[in-house]
């Protein structure tokens, strides 16, 4: 009777170790497993549990599922080890559970159970369930990323200041003046303020040491980035028309709208607020994610919502391709395919006084889709390389008109 006892003991002890969490770092840790609905990629994995934006995550990952390469296939109704700790929750506060003295390092850790809960990948909170969850990253990749850029909380598009503004008594509407659209086009009639309170993100692709994709004309030369960053400050001022206040994430100190067909290419673009561009493609995406990421966090914070990113960029298929202007949603954002099939219908209203509109609505697995917490609209404006597309891109009547259209489609 008494060796039954002592086995029932042992037993029910570690029972408890499997089921409760530990309490500090040093102590053993259980992985938090999850059951596949459906077959995925790891990556797809990985962004669904906000594991993505750590490299180490993803390593381990695979380390601890005995998977070989990130690219494999996950299968449907499989469990799998997240990178991901599980601790119990002692009630007094995450520091004491942990046995850790960071509260910056508590903060982080109290942001992710609190976005896991918002996705509904758990179904109470730490303090309720008394289940702590950490992030290998957290505790093992710490500075392995560059910290989000601090900024300043602007209100307006191009610095900490206040445009200037004067009211037409006349006419009775406001006049503001950015000088970051240049000389002839800094003044911006506000016509109307159906997106005041609205926060918007606009965002041309490539820029500094990266021009994008290149053609030849007449003996010049055209660059992708100047192109798709004159198309992303005209959406902006269209915006900006109706009262919004609009971020401009790429930009250029001295080229604003530019009215010609040959804009010249440069290699001066930052990154707001004032960063310079990093040679390194990767930290080049990151450091324009981070910096739209810090900004919607401290809108978010003040119940701002409403906040909405496009992406701006020129394809560069083989010469013989034409496309439309086509664009791209997030996968499983409903808000963001909405969108894009608004400015694609918009687009097809619009050519349709001119010509056929053949441009699609797909969704693809792009950093700027998958990283921006922003719902996010990414847009392809036509091949620099084809001769008719580029023939519409150079053209600034036709940039402007495709950016009032994009504008248009992406209010609606």
């Amino acid at each position: 009777m008494r060796i039954h006892m002592h086995f029932f003991i042992i037993i029910a002890y570690l029972g408890i170790l499997l089921l409760v969490p530990v309490k500090t770092m040093a102590q053993t840790r259980q992985y938090w497993s999850v059951t596949l609905p459906k077959s995925m990629t790891v990556t797809e994995l990985m962004t669904k549990y906000e594991l993505n934006e750590y490299d180490c995550d993803t390593e381990h990952f695979l380390q601890i599922n005995n998977i070989k390469t990130k690219n494999a296939t996950l299968k449907n109704g499989a469990t799998y080890n997240l990178p991901v700790w599980i601790y119990a929750y002692n009630t007094v506060s995450i520091r004491k559970s942990l046995g850790i003295t960071d509260l910056d390092l508590a903060k982080s850790i109290q942001a992710y159970n609190d976005d896991m809960l918002k996705a509904q990948l758990r179904k109470n909170t730490y303090k309720e369930s008394h289940l702590l969850l950490v992030p290998y990253h957290a505790i093992n990749c710490r500075g392995s990323r560059k910290v989000p850029p601090k900024t300043t909380d602007p209100t307006v598009v191009e610095s900490a200041e206040k445009p200037i503004e004067k009211r037409d008594n006349v006419k009775g509407k406001t006049t503001r003046t950015f000088e970051i659209f240049g000389r002839n086009h800094q003044d911006v009639v506000i016509s109307d303020k159906k997106l005041s309170g609205k926060i918007y993100y606009v965002e041309g692709g490539h820029g500094g040491p990266d021009p994008g994709a290149q053609a030849t004309v007449e003996g010049r030369t055209l660059c992708e980035d100047e192109y798709a960053y004159d198309v992303s400050l005209r959406v902006a001022r269209e915006l900006i028309k109706h009262g919004a206040t609009v971020y401009i994430i790429t930009r250029d100190p001295n080229d604003g709208i530019r009215d010609g067909d040959f804009l010249t290419c440069d290699l001066d673009e930052q990154t707001y607020p004032d960063l310079k561009v990093p040679f390194n493609h990767k930290e080049r995406l990151f450091q324009r994610s981070d910096a739209i990421n810090t900004l919607y966090e401290t809108y978010k914070k003040r119940g701002i919502k409403d906040q909405r990113l496009i992406v701006i960029h020129v394809d560069s298929r083989g010469k013989s391709q034409q496309t439309d202007t086509f664009l791209y949603y997030q996968n499983g954002n409903e808000d963001s395919k909405r969108i894009a099939n608004a400015m694609q219908k918009t687009l097809e209203l619009r050519y349709s006084q001119r010509r056929n509109y053949t441009g699609t609505v797909t969704t693809r697995d792009l950093h700027m889709l998958r990283e921006c917490k922003t719902t996010t609209v990414y847009v392809e404006l036509g091949n620099i390389r084809n001769e008719f597309d580029r023939k519409r891109i150079m053209i600034a009547n036709n940039r402007q008109a495709i950016a009032a259209w994009l504008a248009e489609g992406f209010i609606k």
